[in-house]
């Protein structure tokens, strides 16, 4: 006589849901450490990114304050959308004290990164309503908050791009970079090789991307073939 079992719904949960559970979240875990890591090394994306974890609870318990910490590391180094976040942090009073003129003052750069290529924005329109309710007083300080605050950026930034042009003179690579008429951030890499030049370009609405983004596509570039060659004249292969 055959028997027959019947499996409750609960231990097919455990069976097949559990698993997959404990494994997205060392999956999670793992992401949030490789993330932190890099942004310990000050990479502002991989900053804005960790911020982002810590404001979600992904691979990690749920933490604003720290969420906040990173994005201002972000911030500093000119990451626009680091800038924004803490503009909303501060408006809303979310893992920081509420402060309309921290708020106004983030917002403000915010919109102003890349404001000649893309316009103000959702940040520019936010700033503009809190700035309504300033008195003439307050508009004068936060207008001298913001501007100090902007040139601390903006020499973060220079220092950033100009690391990056440094690596890549080193790597036999030719800089140009201008303003474009749209307001865009321009930048070009010749490395003069034969028979053709390798050449990189990048427009962007700032520095901090147009550099960014040169470095990684200089980067996608073989080894020239005269380096190559002397390579292998410098380092012969040796037999056993």
């Amino acid at each position: 006589m055959k028997q027959t079992f019947t499996i409750s719904p609960s231990i097919i949960f455990l069976i097949c849901v559990l698993p997959c559970s404990v494994f997205s979240k060392k999956n999670l875990q793992l992401h949030f450490n490789e993330v932190k890591l890099t942004a310990i090394d000050g990479d502002a994306d991989s900053q804005f990114e960790l911020a982002g974890l810590y404001a979600e609870g992904e691979g990690v318990e749920q933490n604003l304050v720290e969420a906040v910490k990173w994005y201002r590391k972000a911030a500093e180094q000119g990451h626009d959308s680091a800038q924004y976040k803490m503009g909303l942090s501060y408006q809303n009073g979310v893992g920081v004290p509420k402060s309309d003129t921290e708020a106004y003052t983030w917002l403000n750069i915010s919109a102003n990164n890349g404001a000649p290529y893309n316009g103000r924005g959702k940040a520019g329109e936010l700033a503009d309503e809190i700035r309504e309710n300033f008195s003439a007083s307050q508009v004068e300080k936060v207008k001298k908050i913001t501007k100090i605050r902007q040139q601390q950026i903006s020499q973060r930034v220079e220092e950033n791009y100009t690391k990056i042009i440094n690596e890549l003179n080193e790597d036999g690579w030719e800089i140009n970079m201008k303003i474009e008429d749209d307001g865009a951030c321009f930048v070009r890499a010749i490395r003069p090789v034969k028979p053709v030049s390798n050449t990189a370009q990048v427009s962007a609405p700032n520095w901090r991307i147009a550099f960014k983004s040169l470095k990684r596509h200089c980067n996608e570039w073989p080894v020239k073939e005269s380096e190559e060659a002397e390579d292998r004249r410098e380092f012969p292969t040796q037999g056993d």
